[in-house]
């Protein structure tokens, strides 16, 4: 299991801008712009991630397979935060209205390229397959269910669903009391 993780030689070998302590990074994540990525301590990314732009991670974070961390206008992930697989954060959206071209490969005088940085605040769990769009600050203790489209700020401590994302109701402060064990 271990072999399937950068060792601590192979991490310090990846040009990250700086990574902390207990870092799992999966062998089969792709990490482009690495010297613009941040990492914390205590953080486990899995399979097939792809991390690229301007990305900070801080502590006890969980980022699972299949996710997708668009970081062109920026995105910071706060302490015990976790990401349910296949969820994707875009900072950057193009324009589909037809009066520009889409792709990173067009000179961008032809592109409208929009966005703006995401933060997820402490204790933010992301769920399965949910979308977070540019712009969005996911206040402290907010979650999602599955399958969640977020397209506005989340409220602290509140747990959100659907598409678009709808409050549901509030969630637990208990896992503050664990927190407090751990640092």
């Amino acid at each position: 299991m271990m072999e399937n993780f950068y060792t601590q030689s192979e991490l310090n070998n990846l040009n990250l801008n700086s990574i902390g302590q207990n870092v799992l990074i999966s062998k089969k994540c792709s990490i482009y712009s690495p010297e613009k990525i941040t990492i914390g301590n205590n953080v486990r990314i899995d399979d097939f991630v792809i991390l690229s732009g301007e990305i900070k991670i801080k502590n006890y974070v969980h980022i699972s397979a299949f996710c997708a961390l668009y970081g062109k206008f920026g995105i910071e992930i706060g302490n015990f935060c976790g990401l349910s697989p296949r969820s994707t954060i875009f900072s950057a959206t193009d324009d589909f209205s037809g009066d520009f071209m889409i792709s990173p490969m067009v000179p961008k005088n032809f592109t409208n390229v929009k966005g703006g940085k995401v933060v997820l605040q402490d204790f933010v769990q992301i769920g399965a397959n949910s979308i977070i769009m540019p712009n969005i600050t996911c206040l402290k203790g907010s979650a999602t269910g599955a399958f969640t489209f977020v397209n506005k700020n989340l409220e602290q401590w509140s747990i959100y669903k659907g598409i678009p994302a709808k409050k549901f109701k509030q969630r637990s402060k208990k896992l503050l009391e664990y927190s407090k064990e751990i640092k």
